[in-house]
């Protein structure tokens, strides 16, 4: 039996001190807040997006960052695993098929998961230390670790330690990025880090009239360095920008371009109709306004903003030039926005970069650089888009990493 230190009590933590113990390791978490899973509780808006059902093989063109590095730790434990795992565990989920095929907890609520957790982490023996920061690992001169140094200069000795700290996003969740710093000193390289699944800040201040309007099943596109990115997805209008699902998707892959520039993004809000369509729609009645002739295709409020800002609100369609038609179709089909950067890494869902994956055995999680140490989650640079994959890549590291342990 050896002697595991996991550190971080989120979900790869959690998953990785359960694995563990069960392949009969003695298993100590230490989380630094006095509560396990605090930014799990933040996971799909509240309602705790656990995995989606589509099948694992889609799960990599999900990912951002990095997919290749996660073919074990997917395939070492899958969605399908996991939702065994809960089933077994007595926890009830839901599959949301219209809604992407996301997971949720059958009760919508993430403190639900978390119990599980608890129950099973105590029921398994594991020692759990609240409020204890680490500050520090302890390395012996033949690069192998031994344990960590906790904030009161207490060490905690093991013969295994598993790094589950995140990353640095809502880091007054304890994802502060202390523990990246920590690393540097051994020799690891820490990736460049980004806010990923970020709201977006718009340059154009017109924007800010549409704050509040919230658009169904848009498609936004942009080209980065000649390659189109495009996604679809709901979309919402903010004081600072845009937000929403698709929104978020987008940032992830344009995160490390706004660093330098700015990026143009294309916005069609009816990607199903086409341009001809709309011009039909738009003169469908030619004594009404615009409008009452668009409002079975566009919310309402949002057609009436799009017209007034093109001055063209009080127009009928039989007043309506060839010209300004088309400013219409354009902004509906076309709406050209420049984003200058995110909202910024407190307010992702994700972070993106951290442990260079150069540095990580994937079929074991193992450090390549310091023997008898792993990582999980969030502190490795992997991230995918939002509807539960994020959520996934850390259940299945920590799997990983936990059934990796030698005894």
């Amino acid at each position: 039996m050896s002697k595991v230190i996991v550190v971080g009590g989120g979900p790869s933590g959690m998953m990785a001190a359960l694995t563990a113990s069960k392949n009969n390791h003695e298993v100590i978490l230490i989380e630094r807040n006095n509560e396990l899973g605090k930014k799990l509780k933040l996971t799909g808006g509240g309602r705790c997006n656990v995995t989606n059902k589509r099948n694992i093989e889609d799960f990599f063109d999900k990912v951002v960052t990095n997919k290749k590095f996660l073919y074990s730790a997917f395939y070492s434990f899958t969605n399908e695993d996991l939702l065994s795992f809960l089933t077994e565990s007595n926890l009830e989920y839901k599959v949301e098929e219209h809604n992407d095929y996301k997971v949720y907890t059958k009760s919508d609520k993430a403190v639900e998961l978390i119990n599980t957790f608890k129950e099973l982490l105590l029921n398994n023996n594991i020692k759990i230390l609240y409020n204890s920061k680490v500050v520090d690992l302890v390395i012996n001169e033949n690069n192998k670790i031994e344990g960590v140094v906790l904030e009161n200069n207490t060490k905690v000795l093991g013969d295994k330690v598993i790094i589950s700290t995140g990353g640095k996003s809502h880091s007054k969740t304890g994802s502060d990025g202390t523990m990246h710093e920590i690393l540097k000193r051994y020799r690891h390289t820490v990736t460049n880090t980004y806010p990923a699944l970020s709201p977006l800040k718009i340059k154009e201040d017109w924007t800010r009239r549409l704050q509040g309007i919230s658009l169904k099943d848009v498609e936004i596109s942009c080209k980065i360095k000649k390659k189109k990115i495009s996604k679809r997805g709901d979309m919402l209008f903010a004081h600072f920008g845009i937000t929403g699902p698709c929104v978020l998707i987008i940032s992830s892959y344009i995160n490390k371009v706004l660093e330098s520039e700015d990026v143009e993004l294309n916005i069609d809000f009816i990607p199903d109709i086409s341009g001809d369509e709309l011009r039909k729609a738009i003169r469908e009645n030619p004594n009404k306004n615009i409008v009452n002739n668009l409002k079975h295709i566009l919310p309402q409020n949002f057609i009436k903003e799009i017209l007034d800002v093109l001055g063209l609100s009080d127009t009928k369609p039989n007043e309506l030039t060839k010209e300004n038609e088309n400013k219409i179709v354009e902004y509906f089909k076309n709406m050209k926005l420049t984003t200058h950067d995110t909202l910024g890494i407190q307010v992702s869902m994700v972070t993106s970069g951290g442990i260079s994956v150069k540095e990580i055995n994937s079929s074991t999680m193992e450090s390549k650089l310091i023997e008898n140490l792993y990582f999980t989650g969030e502190i490795i640079d992997v991230d995918a888009e939002t509807g539960g994959y994020n959520l996934q890549i850390a259940f299945s590291t920590g799997y990983l990493a936990g059934d990796s342990l030698q005894l």
